[in-house]
């Protein structure tokens, strides 16, 4: 954008910014850098719950289990495992793992269309 047009449509449209020092526009750069990579990172975390959820579900299926038992035996006994031996931290991100029995249902369905 050209400098003219660029300066009439802050002018115009951010008039509320046009007072603001320098170091306010830099922090606020960084913080936008700064919440970028934390959705990369939220966005990594589902990618791993959803490719777990899909695994679970999969061993499920195999074993001829019903698909409650992920909800109600497979994600207690795998967050307080993972509370025992690695902290709350770690078992905080088990409990984004979707496990219930509809999802469940729905991922061995999925895996049987790509089976076909």
């Amino acid at each position: 954008m050209k400098p003219n047009k660029l300066k009439r449509h802050f002018e115009t449209l951010h008039g509320e910014y046009i007072n603001k020092p320098r170091e306010f526009f830099e922090s606020k750069l960084k913080s936008y850098g700064k919440q970028k990579t934390f959705l990369k990172k939220t966005l990594l975390v589902n990618e791993k719950a959803l490719l777990t959820s899909y695994k679970v579900s999969y061993k499920i299926a195999r074993c001829k289990k019903p698909h409650t038992i992920a909800e109600e035996l497979i994600l207690p006994a795998a967050i307080e495992i993972v509370e025992t031996m690695f902290g709350d931290n770690f078992a905080k991100e088990l409990q984004s793992i979707p496990l219930s029995n509809d999802t469940v249902s729905r991922r061995i369905d999925d895996i049987a269309w790509l089976k076909m």
